[in-house]
């Protein structure tokens, strides 16, 4: 599934390559919009054990990135378009990948992902 749709968004680059808008709507690799999600993003937030974490995402703008958090590291490639990111994910401890699609807006400094808000950094 999140392959036909990572294949969806790579047809709908090709037909609206041209949007200049700065909704948070581009990309991974190029245009006004995607320059908006590159950079890096991080939250606070606290563990189920009322421990206080804090994870960070990376979005550079060639269309790769990294997530870290205290429990681990994953690098991974992404495509975003619409509101929505798609992603391949590989975290350290695996040799195996996850594809996943995200929700996510931009509003000034704040990245609104899949519900919860990070800062930019």
């Amino acid at each position: 599934m999140a392959v036909m749709l990572m294949a969806m968004m790579a047809v709908s680059f090709v037909s609206c390559g041209g949007d200049d808008d700065d909704n948070g709507n581009g990309n991974g690799g190029g245009g006004t919009a995607a320059n908006s999600l590159v950079g890096t993003w991080s939250r606070s937030y606290s563990t189920y054990d009322g421990t206080s974490s804090k994870e960070t995402y990376t979005f550079n703008n060639n269309g790769s990135g990294t997530y870290k958090n205290a429990y681990q590291t994953a690098s991974f490639s992404y495509i975003a378009a619409n509101g929505y990111i798609a992603v391949k994910i590989r975290y350290s401890d695996s040799s195996s990948t996850v594809e996943d699609v995200w929700s996510y807006s931009i509003s000034g400094n704040t990245l609104y992902l899949n519900g919860n808000s990070y800062q930019r950094q």
